[in-house]
């Protein structure tokens, strides 16, 4: 029966007789069947009650993973509970169903899957990583580095899980499996298998290994690709609205660069949206993101369809993503076009390899011209720095003495704010060896985990450095960080992955930053926050030169008095800190964007000057 004579037979019933023909349904198919039987038909189940109930579940798991690759994930889902009602001991269907429990954001059912397949194979390495890597999400770090060691112990070519467990391995500092990065990053790079792209930053100073990763990570997360239909022009006959998305409207380093940004965009010109999928919280970053805006939306808990739909209701113009594959992040919304613009900006230093990502926010100094090659996205050039800062930043009202932090009154103090995850023995064998030429000076270490501290130590007295020359740093919060980092004499900047806003925090006190200039994103940010400060020279191409520029500001107090004065300098008439006009370049690049759009042009390299 075709569709159009079901339709007719459906319609032409017999009112009269409608109540004795709906018993009769009723008495042949219960209440329970019947709602079994919509949402089989609803979600594509075409079950055969042929075979035993082990080879039904494995036809109904085939068509699971046909749904999967046509991202119809709802029905993925839905087509594998049913084949676990079948087969209750297959270990792959409870994996599958953990994997997509992930990527649909449901990761208390996730876990509970990949629990569930390794009780019935405790040696599966994938199953042991699932779990890991559920652990990680949650900061249950130790734990998750027992999972994937014990990934490794059964399958020693377990990518995923060595990438994460040296990821979480550096956020204490342990090094033990430094030797081994250089071969598995080779591996990893030349398999399939998808890795998170922010675990791999710190592994390697390449931008085309780095794109792989994420083009990887693009393809594995997209739930779905939906393209808008055309749009009629925008944002010509009233304001152009732009919409942030993030989970980070809150005292993190997102919020202390970007909220002053916020506040000061033109409401003559830009409507603001926010659409904040975060916890709610009482932070003062995140009041001060729903202050600035038009409208905030928390989202938390959302679906994605939800978000989409909410975005569109609203008639974005632009949608820009502040997050990338940092924790947290639900990039994939962009995968169904959140608006005819989309842009990746601040909140990840890489290309994300998303087809729908249209622009990324650089400048010359991170992405210069001859690297574009490594990002999927057409960059928009800001005519100075792509970092927005806050110029109403200010420190403590109490400012502390070196006598309070522990540090020595008359020394040298180096010092090293970065996340640990980023130090590497590479940078911490330079430190010590300027420690050992530098007499009594001593490193202002951030380690906020005990765990850090001692392996720290550990590797000090390792290079012949003693354990009293290493002073150690706790949390602090924005203005108590501000106001102690005037302490320090010179930060140490790391390698692969530079200080972002740990840098822009030193330059303000005044403390200046010594960079080694990389090749991706990453590795090039302080070398921009430099350039825009105007004390260029402080950016060095090697690791000799590195050592030799810290060497020479330690050992001559009238140089180092000399280029303090200049990055103060810097900061309060140089453009970095300029945070209005920052933000009229941005938004003027936000325009031209629009105007391409308008104009029926594809997305391109656009730049001000």
């Amino acid at each position: 029966m075709s569709n159009s004579s079901a339709q007719y037979f459906l319609a032409s019933g017999n009112p009269a007789a409608a109540g004795t023909e709906q018993s009769a349904f009723s008495a042949a198919l219960p209440n329970q069947d019947r709602a079994s039987l919509t949402l089989d038909l609803l979600h594509g189940l075409t079950a055969s009650s042929a075979g035993t109930p082990e080879e039904q579940a494995h036809d109904l798991f085939l068509q699971a993973k046909k749904k999967s690759r046509e991202r119809k994930l709802g029905d993925a889902i839905y087509l594998l509970c049913k084949a676990l009602e079948l087969d209750g001991n297959s270990r792959v269907i409870h994996s599958t169903l953990g994997e997509l429990y992930e990527v649909t954001g449901q990761p208390e059912k996730a876990i509970l899957s990949h629990i569930n397949a390794w009780k019935i194979e405790p040696h599966n390495s994938k199953c042991l990583s699932h779990i890991g890597s559920y652990l990680m999400r949650v900061g249950q770090d130790e734990e998750a580095i027992n999972y994937f060691e014990a990934a490794l112990k059964f399958d020693a070519d377990n990518q995923i899980a060595f990438a994460r467990m040296n990821h979480l391995k550096k956020r204490r500092c342990d090094w033990s499996d430094f030797g081994k990065t250089k071969k598995r990053l080779k591996i990893l790079s030349e398999s399939k298998q998808y890795v998170d792209p922010f675990s791999c930053l710190t592994m390697t100073d390449d931008p085309g290994v780095q794109k792989k990763f994420s083009l990887r990570a693009a393809k594995a997360s997209c739930v779905k690709e939906d393209d808008l239909q055309a749009q009629p022009p925008r944002g010509q006959n009233g304001k152009i609205r732009i919409g942030y998305f993030s989970s980070d409207y809150r005292d993190h380093a997102t919020m202390h660069l970007f909220g002053r940004q916020l506040e000061l965009h033109d409401r003559g010109r830009f409507e603001i949206y926010i659409y904040d999928y975060g916890d709610m919280n009482e932070h003062e970053g995140r009041k001060r993101a729903e202050r600035a805006a038009d409208v905030y939306r928390q989202v938390s808990g959302h679906s994605n369809e939800s978000i989409v739909s909410a975005a569109r209701e609203d008639g974005l113009d632009i949608a820009v993503d502040l997050k990338g594959y940092t924790q947290g992040s639900r990039f994939n919304l962009f995968d169904q076009r959140l608006a005819p613009v989309q842009v990746s900006y601040l909140g990840y230093p890489g290309t994300t390899g998303v087809k729908t990502m249209d622009y990324m926010v650089a400048d010359t100094v991170t992405i210069p011209p001859k690297l574009r090659k490594y990002y999927t996205e057409k960059i928009l050039y800001m005519p100075e720095c792509y970092q927005a800062n806050d110029d109403l930043r200010k420190p403590a009202g109490t400012l502390p003495t070196r006598a309070s932090a522990g540090l020595p009154e008359d020394a040298v103090v180096f010092c090293s704010f970065n996340a640990p995850y980023k130090v590497s023995p590479q940078e911490f064998d330079i430190w010590m060896k300027l420690l050992t030429q530098v007499p009594d000076s001593v490193l202002w270490f951030y380690a906020p985990l005990p765990e850090t501290q001692v392996n720290i130590l550990k590797e000090a007295e390792s290079r012949g450095v003693s354990k009293q020359r290493i002073v150690f740093a706790g949390y602090a919060g924005q203005e108590e960080h501000l106001a102690r980092m005037q302490l320090a004499d010179i930060f140490l900047d790391t390698f692969n992955v530079n200080a972002h806003t740990t840098a822009s925090d030193a330059l303000w006190a005044g403390v200046p930053v010594v960079t080694k200039a990389g090749k991706q994103f990453a590795a090039r940010v302080a070398a921009s926050l430099l350039t825009n400060v105007g004390v260029p020279e402080l950016i060095t191409p090697t690791f000799e030169k590195y050592q030799s520029l810290a060497l020479k500001l330690a050992r001559d107090p009238e140089y180092l008095a000399d280029v303090k004065k200049r990055v103060k300098q810097g900061i309060s008439t140089g453009p970095l800190f300029d945070t209005a006009t920052f933000t009229r370049n941005f938004e003027t690049l936000m325009e031209k964007t629009l105007e391409r759009y308008n104009a029926g042009l594809q997305p391109d390299h656009i730049s001000l000057a």
